[in-house]
């Protein structure tokens, strides 16, 4: 046997499969494994990134759109009070919350391409819907349902790439996700521009066409997802039964059999993610961010407005901000997925943040406020990756985790009622009170994400002592308890 063969024949360590087995792999086959990764990673990209991304574009683009309609006189076609404008705001964020967990638990239960496929094409209808709203009650029922309907679609995305996705792999393709949150922000502007053009056409107003031209695509793509997405990675075509045992073995690694396997959601479940303070920690950290970018998110076109910019000047200048957030968003998925930790990446967002509120509040001249508002955005975009993956890669047990994430934007999403509140139209042009909360908030934040970061270090370090301990002194500890010690936390 010549030299190469022996060392291509070389047996390595042990690597435990899916199902708990051991196997030896040679140099030789370790080699062929990597590469198969490969193919199996962008095939993997290929076949449900573009589709996650072109939904969760469509989800932000039908939510934020009160914004804009805002800014085309919605509230005063429809006689709404500036109160009952706040009112119909945060109105989609209570139903969002109270149906979060719900939703997700239906997820677990059902075939998960069915339930987002079907929710899917119930918001598309309410924002249609919305279109046809003649009063206060009228719109705010709309809201509600919209909420209702999109609630369970973010955490649902979040646990779908979590089943086939490793935790080191999530960040960059959340930080995707999330660029499409911020391109939605760059078109819905130019949209709602374009169809202030269209203001009496048909006995329509403006803002009831960009529900229109919103609405109907999200109900077609709705069948698109019922036809294109896959429950599970065994059902699909494009990876061969090979690939497939490599893709369960890769997920596997580092994990034991019990946490890979989905069991039904009880009570107890439910009492473990209570319990837990690492979803109570995730939760505050995103309800300080879910103001800072409900904030942002919804009330830029008011605020642009408040510097004395025309209204339709105002629509178009919230998209050059946004462009800023998207790519700090994939800056800041590329760096959580480089660096294993994510809590300084959350403080640098909040600071940045933080600069561009204290700037809104202590600036007068126009074009320097509008330049105050590219440094909030970018302070979004490059926690968002961390923020709203951090919980996902942080709860081993993959039916724990889907309650825990569902758990965890449930909560936080408090944060975007409150935000519904800061920036009442009374309060305009300068809007000091929104402002300074969100100054104080993004300062909160740093403090927050500080403290979960150093908490979940300073597990890491207990458990490298427990484990450390028992191997020198040849203990062997229990299965569930070794088992449990095996996993880190990304801090």
């Amino acid at each position: 046997m010549s030299q190469r063969s022996k060392q291509n024949s070389t047996p390595l360590g042990p690597i435990t499969d899916f199902e708990g087995n051991s196997k030896v792999y040679t140099t030789e086959e370790l080699s062929n494994r990597q590469i198969q990764e490969k193919h199996i990673l962008r095939a993997l990209d290929l076949h449900t990134m573009p589709l996650f991304c072109i939904f969760y574009f469509t989800d932000h683009l039908d939510r934020a759109n009160i914004g804009n309609a805002m800014l085309g006189g919605i509230h005063k076609d429809l006689n709404i009070a500036p109160s009952q404008l706040s009112i119909v705001i945060s109105a989609f964020y209570i139903t969002y919350i109270l149906f979060e967990v719900p939703s997700n638990i239906m997820l677990t239960r059902t075939s998960p391409v069915l339930w987002l496929s079907l929710i899917m094409a119930v918001w598309g209808t309410v924002t249609l819907t919305m279109a046809f709203s003649s009063n206060f009650e009228g719109l705010l029922t709309c809201r509600l349902l919209l909420g209702a309907a999109e609630s369970g679609y973010i955490p649902g995305i979040l646990y779908q790439m979590s089943c086939v996705y490793k935790p080191r792999e999530l960040s960059l393709r959340i930080g995707c996700l999330f660029c499409m949150a911020s391109l939605s922000g760059i078109v819905s502007g130019p949209l709602a521009y374009a169809t202030s053009f269209l203001d009496g056409k048909r006995g329509l107003h403006g803002w009831q066409y960009l529900f229109i031209i919103e609405g109907v695509p999200t109900i077609l793509l709705s069948v698109i997802s019922y036809i294109c997405l896959f429950d599970t990675i065994d059902s699909v075509s494009w990876l061969t039964d090979e690939q497939k045992e490599i893709q369960h073995l890769r997920l596997a690694e580092g994990k034991s059999d019990a946490d890979n396997r989905q069991e039904p959601i009880t009570f107890k479940t439910l009492w473990l993610v209570l319990t837990d303070w690492k979803m109570w920690m995730f939760s505050m950290v995103y309800i300080l961010s879910a103001i800072n970018i409900t904030s942002i998110g919804v009330f830029i076109p008011t605020i642009i407005d408040g510097f004395g910019f025309p209204v339709l000047t105002s629509q178009l200048l919230t998209a050059p901000p946004a462009l800023v957030s998207t790519f700090m968003v994939i800056l800041g998925g590329a760096l959580a997925d480089r660096c294993k930790a994510r809590a300084p990446l959350v403080m640098a967002g909040f600071v940045l943040i933080g600069i561009g509120y204290l700037l809104l509040l202590t600036l007068h001249n126009t074009w320097a406020l509008y330049g105050s508002l590219f440094i909030i955005p970018a302070g979004i975009g490059l926690q968002a990756p961390a923020v709203v993956g951090w919980s996902s890669i942080n709860f081993p047990d993959i039916t724990t985790r889907a309650v825990a994430v569902a758990a965890v934007v449930m909560i936080g999403n408090g944060g975007s009622i409150v935000a519904s509140f800061l920036y009442p139209l009374v309060d305009a042009p300068h809007y000091h009170f929104g402002n300074s909360f969100n100054l104080v908030v993004s300062v909160l934040g740093c403090l927050f994400s500080g403290l979960t970061g150093y908490l979940l270090y300073r597990e890491n370090c207990r458990r490298d002592r427990v484990t450390s301990i028992a191997n020198d002194s040849g203990l062997s500890l229990e299965e569930e308890k070794a088992t449990a010690l095996q996993f880190r936390f990304f801090y």
